[in-house]
């Protein structure tokens, strides 16, 4: 059965997300595949090494024998803006020779200009590091911090194939709900697989749906399984219902986890990135407007709002709303098709558009949305289709987040 679509509202505030480590205290695991990154970390270009740890079977004797282990993997995020400041949570997941690795959301990250990493060593004890944010993808909400440490840190284990997760399985989420509670820990099951959901700012993605208890604050925070094995990284939750809840899975998170690990350069060039990914910028709406001059019948249209800055859209001759209104323009353009397909709801355009990717030539086809003036002193602008079809071609970059 085709799943149904849901858009809901993102809890900010907290994550935490799975680091690849064996924890061992009260538990006895199977083998531990030990997968090693190279990345640029130093400006003479010299390689480090990142390790991650995958695993599929530990054994404990008691869920709180897991709970103590998985733990202190997870840590707070106090992120630090020009006018804001914001919490939330993240999860070690890789070390190297010099440096403790956080997967986080980026919605926990953005525009942020400095960071606190805090860590629990035990429920009293705790200790702040500043994070350097290394590499960030809002397709894909994941970023990554990196901490430097003299002390040894827990680092999580991951699942090796979050794909085998069934529903039913039992789970554990951490985080830090309301930014002030760090260390909290509930209970539950995976609800739904593949549940495709509609997040505002992001688009569609597939994820986990769990019934455990997560509140704003959690953004960026860990799902395990009973075995204490990550599964996913908490991303969101539905704020008008209870158990209505929803996570990333760890095969998603960690490929975009690793492209950033690797194409990070400390150099003073760029963050790392999710390979692949890019900005179009184009922000879309749908309004019912006359279908021609006549004005003899209406017509749903879905029309370019606005368009971001510094996104491969701008500065092309799209003519959008918002500049419409600021009066940069006479007119604004209605969508008509994308590299020749027929957009007929905005949910197609946005899904469209999701799909595309870094190098990708883009045909944008459009029609002009002209307006009259309806007479009297209050008189309003009547809005119509023209017959003007105008063709615009785009080739769209790498995608590279930058902090504005």
């Amino acid at each position: 059965m085709k799943s149904k679509k849901i858009l809901l509202s993102l809890c900010i505030s907290t994550l935490l997300l799975f680091s690849f480590s064996s924890c061992k205290s009260n538990s006895t695991s199977s083998s531990i595949n030990t997968s090693s990154i190279n990345y640029l970390e130093t400006s003479d270009l010299q390689k480090e090494i990142v390790n991650v740890n995958y695993n599929d079977t530990t054994t404990y004797s008691s869920l709180a024998d897991v709970i103590v282990d998985i733990k202190p993997t997870v840590v707070d995020i106090y992120s630090y803006g020009t006018n804001f400041s914001s919490a939330g949570s993240g999860v070690i997941v890789g070390k190297s020779e010099s440096y403790y690795y956080v997967i986080t959301n980026h919605h926990v990250v953005d525009n942020a200009l400095s960071f606190d990493v805090v860590t629990y060593s035990s429920e009293d004890k705790n200790t702040t590091y500043e994070g350097r944010l290394i590499g960030s993808s809002p397709k894909n909400d994941i970023a990554v911090l990196q901490i430097a440490s003299d002390q040894e840190l827990n680092i999580a284990t991951v699942t090796s194939d979050s794909s085998k997760v069934r529903v039913g399985d039992e789970v554990i989420a951490i985080g830090n709900p309301l930014g002030i509670l760090g260390g909290s820990v509930t209970h539950g099951i995976i609800s739904a697989k593949e549940r495709e959901v509609y997040i505002d700012s992001i688009g569609y993605m597939s994820l986990f749906q769990t019934d455990a208890a997560i509140n704003s604050g959690n953004s960026g925070g860990a799902l395990f399984n009973k075995e204490g094995l990550l599964i996913g990284i908490v991303n969101s939750g539905y704020s008008n219902y209870e158990g209505l809840n929803f996570a990333i899975p760890s095969n998603n998170a960690f490929s975009c986890f690793n492209s950033i690990i690797t194409t990070y350069h400390n150099n003073g060039t760029n963050l790392g990135y999710m390979e692949g990914e890019t900005n179009p910028g184009l922000n879309l709406s749908s309004a019912t407007i006359y279908a021609n001059s006549s004005l003899s019948s209406q017509k749903e249209i879905i029309y370019v709002s606005s368009i971001d800055n510094n996104s491969d859209c701008i500065n092309k001759g799209i003519k959008d709303f918002a500049s419409f209104t600021e009066g940069k323009y006479n007119s604004f353009y209605a969508l008509e098709k994308i590299n020749d397909v027929e957009i007929s709801s905005l949910d197609n355009a946005n899904r469209i558009l999701q799909n595309l990717s870094a190098n990708n030539k883009v045909k944008f086809t459009f029609k002009e949305v002209l307006y009259s003036r309806s007479g009297g002193i209050f008189g309003q602008n009547i809005y119509y289709l023209s017959d003007n079809i105008i063709e615009i071609e785009v080739t769209l970059s790498q995608f590279i987040y930058v902090i504005n």
